[in-house]
């Protein structure tokens, strides 16, 4: 090919926006896949880049130094992976340093695959024999790439008018008989005490305990009539100063916040003491005197949050039981996946997921996962 036809197709190419740059890729690997008789897949340590076309050297993930500014230089190769430098801090990364694909081994097609089974709400079991993984190095990927939603969460800023509320949820220790915090190393045998912090529930009881130190709150908002959506686990019981404390201030705009609540005196209390706005309706309690119907002013309602709760119980219930460890995980995923809705951009849902797992802040090693406490909010 000459250099003129050479220099016209890629000033071409230079004019496709995203989209037709990604059918081109596909196109391409299509083609490649033709000529050597397999797929071909890229490594995943070149994922990033396939999926955001970064193919100019990355932002420095461990000091934010711009490579638009001359900081990242390149800095050969790890493998066939090309290694950068940067002249800030000092330190060599690679495109998927800090991301969920950080010190993986299986091609990017497995991961794409394995993410795209996760967001469709497959159990891991039926995850691992798709994807050819053991059931460990699934139960690993799974709270890796929970724990990208997670990371998201922690910037979420919310403003308009938000309905808050919280919803209470057994507290479960699945997981922790065993090799938990709770026994020891070796199986327990019949009659010995299980060493739970409370005593043991008869089977299917334990959604009926009356005490509420049996259950972690789950604290929702909802901004704007489902535009917005934000859930957390902030403790044990019902809601308390602190736990409002611990998530109020960090993602609610209080000069452009509307909050709307019920009743609750512990949340009215918190919200004069710290000069937010709000309205209080009366909630479906027993404390209602209009045959439990929910109080509607002036437009103003809690529907919308209530719906919420309805929405991510039953979503949890098709996992059959999460333990309280990873509650917050799989609640961020409930959020991730009803944002993407709300933003109308579902058809993209595979796509913007592996961008978000490719963002260099939700890293989390197998160490990591395998220590969470039994009940985070009471670590």
């Amino acid at each position: 090919m000459k250099n003129k036809e050479y220099n016209n197709i890629i000033k071409a190419l230079s004019k496709l926006d995203t989209d037709e740059k990604r059918s081109l890729v596909t196109t391409i690997m299509d083609m490649m896949s033709t000529v050597c008789g397999k797929p071909v897949s890229f490594e995943c340590n070149n994922m990033v880049q396939e999926y955001t076309f970064k193919n100019e050297r990355p932002d420095c993930p461990h000091c934010n130094a711009r490579a638009n500014l001359g900081f990242i230089l390149k800095r050969g190769f790890k493998g066939e992976t090309q290694r950068y430098f940067c002249k800030s801090c000092g330190r060599t990364f690679v495109a998927t340093t800090k991301t969920t694909f950080e010190k993986t081994r299986k091609s990017s097609e497995t991961w794409k695959k394995f993410i795209e089974l996760t967001i469709d709400g497959y159990s891991i079991a039926k995850c691992a024999e798709e994807c050819e993984l053991a059931i460990t190095t699934a139960f690993t990927w799974r709270h890796k790439v929970l724990n990208a939603f997670r990371v998201h969460q922690s910037s979420v800023q919310m403003s308009g008018d938000i309905e808050m509320d919280e919803m209470l949820i057994p507290v479960s220790y699945k997981g922790n008989h065993m090799k938990g915090q709770f026994s020891p190393d070796r199986r327990r045998l019949s009659g010995e005490p299980n060493n739970l912090p409370r005593k043991s529930h008869r089977r299917g009881s334990d959604s009926r305990s009356t005490d509420v130190r049996d259950k972690a709150c789950v604290f929702c908002m909802v901004e704007n009539g489902n535009k917005n959506y934000f859930a957390n686990v902030p403790g044990v019981g019902y809601m308390q100063e602190s736990m409002l404390e611990s998530t109020l201030p960090k993602h609610v705009n209080k000069d452009s916040a509307l909050i709307i609540v019920d009743k609750y005196k512990t949340t009215l209390r918190f919200l004069d003491d710290n000069n937010y706005s709000y309205i209080s309706l009366l909630s479906n309690t027993s404390d209602n005197p209009n045959k439990h119907k929910p109080e509607i002013l002036d437009g103003y309602h809690l529907q919308h949050v209530n719906s919420f709760h309805s929405h991510l119980r039953a979503f949890l219930a098709k996992y059959r039981g999460v333990s309280t460890k990873y509650l917050e995980n799989y609640v961020s995923l409930f959020v991730w996946l009803k944002s993407i809705k709300a933003n109308k951009q579902s058809r993209h849902l595979k796509r913007v997921t592996i961008s978000r797992a490719s963002t260099p802040d939700c890293y989390i090693s197998r160490k990591q996962i395998e220590t969470m406490p039994a009940v985070p909010m009471c670590a």
